[in-house]
């Protein structure tokens, strides 16, 4: 388990340090940039990366538990010294110095409580590793959720303003026919009102766009100028192997937060056994060396060494019921950690399910948006030739054309919602990677690039990604 995290967190390494190859133009940011940027200035993975750090640590105090304590002490001192009476000494006042020190060293022998702290150690390490590895992971769907985000926001704008302008050409077109006494003057004012309508959403789109760059820029700590967007002939993975109950299986045995929350309960099981360790005998070696000089006193001077070796056994046999108590609370705390892991364990099997069952919905999804993109375009095409002729009105020709940037729209929401939803099928399995975004960010292209419309009738493409 600890040698696939470990390896996990070598290709982190690699990824985040290799060089960022452009998909376009200098002045555009892929997802691949973005995702560096945030690797390296996130503070919510940043954080965890510290943690990590600080647990293995944690092994080095507890493996010193083991090993040998050294200690030197040395003083020095003057004194005096003043006889008032004695019927061995000369009554009187001596001053005089004395220095010394001591060299000791004690070793453990037996004892079973630093032995479960070491393992516990280990857990903790664990823990961290799946951790890290589960952030990283996280902020891969995190970075991916705001720049489609962004990109959304980015096509809402735009859609907003082809409808203004669109809208623009029928208010003036309105304004000749109702000049020219084809039409009432309902139908200016209702072309005008759709213009006044748009012109709002069109505020509304742009300050959208502004708040999800922000949003951005939370997670890279700066400001992007141009992103690159979706090119029109991405595809459309199915998952593969196409068995939900494969991709739950996986879940079950890779997803980082459920294999951190089994170091928790392991930890936790330890612990119980750490306090039944204060029921049982501890051996100890000390061993010191002392050095003694003193130039004076009612004994005189004296330079004195004395070497001292033991074996010290504390055998507890009453604590007033606390080991006990502890014994239990920590009985109490691993069934916590049992259930914590069995909620985990749930969760985890239902995100996996519920990622593979939405990127078939998302796969379909995308597809019936096409079609109803190229519906709405001929239900445009038809009204407004039903407009010249007389047997349609200005609102139904707004109507339709509302509907067609609706469309649009939704289509290519849809489109990032099915790369978004793949990311997290494989974050639910534990097997998202770096790569997975070198893939996407390999259907990016530069923005003044993107002319061409996305096919609304894309296939899935059979592609395993494992």
């Amino acid at each position: 388990m600890q040698r696939k995290l470990a390896s996990h967190l070598a290709a982190l390494i690699l990824i985040s340090s290799a060089p960022f190859i452009s998909t376009g133009a200098a002045a555009t940011t892929g997802l691949l940039e973005i995702y560096q940027l945030a690797i390296e200035n996130d503070p919510q993975y940043r954080g965890v990366d510290a943690a990590y750090y600080a647990a293995l640590e944690g092994k080095n105090q507890s493996r010193a538990l083991l090993l040998p304590s050294i200690n030197f002490t040395a003083d020095t001192s003057s004194n005096k010294q003043k006889t008032l009476s004695s019927t061995s000494f000369a009554v009187g006042t001596r001053d005089f110095d004395s220095s010394g020190y001591t060299l000791s060293l004690s070793q453990p022998l037996l004892n079973y409580d630093f032995f479960i702290q070491l393992r516990q150690s280990k857990s903790s390490i664990g823990e961290a590793q799946a951790n890290l590895s589960a952030a990283q992971q996280a902020l891969m769907v995190r970075i991916s959720e705001r720049y489609f985000d962004a990109l959304a926001a980015l096509d809402g704008l735009e859609f907003a303003r082809a409808e203004k302008r669109a809208i623009d050409r029928q208010l003036e077109q309105t304004r000749q026919r109702f000049e020219v006494g084809l039409i009432a003057i309902t139908g200016v004012h209702e072309a005008q009102a759709a213009y006044d309508l748009v012109t709002a959403q069109e505020i509304l789109a742009d300050n959208l766009l502004a708040s999800q760059y922000e949003a951005l820029a939370e997670i890279t700590g700066r400001y992007h100028k141009t992103l690159a967007v979706l090119s029109a002939d991405t595809p459309l993975i199915t998952p593969e192997p196409a068995d939900i109950g494969k991709w739950g299986d996986t879940a079950l045995n890779q997803n980082f937060q459920l294999i951190a929350a089994e170091f928790v309960y392991n930890k936790a099981r330890d612990e119980i056994k750490r306090q039944r360790a204060g029921h049982l005998p501890t051996l100890e070696l000390n061993a010191s060396h002392t050095y003694m000089d003193s130039e004076g006193g009612n004994f005189g001077s004296s330079e004195t060494e004395n070497q001292r070796i033991e074996l010290r056994l504390n055998l507890p046999l009453f604590q007033g019921g606390a080991t006990s108590s502890r014994t239990r609370q920590a009985q109490r705390r691993a069934d916590q950690s049992r259930q914590g892991y069995e909620q985990q364990r749930r969760a985890t099997l239902r995100q996996a399910r519920d990622a593979y069952l939405s990127v078939l919905a998302e796969i379909n999804r995308v597809k019936a948006l096409g079609q109803a993109v190229i519906s709405a375009q001929s239900a445009l095409d038809a009204t407004e030739a039903g407009l010249e002729v007389g047997t349609r009105t200005t609102v139904d020709v707004l109507d339709t054309r509302r509907d067609l940037f609706r469309a649009q729209r939704d289509h290519a929401r849809s489109r990032y919602d099915y790369i978004l939803h793949t990311l997290r099928l494989k974050q639910a399995a534990g097997i998202l990677a770096a790569t997975d975004l070198e893939l996407i960010n390999s259907w990016l292209q530069p923005a003044n690039a993107a002319t061409a419309k996305p096919s609304p009738l894309d296939s899935p493409i059979d592609l395993n990604i494992e």
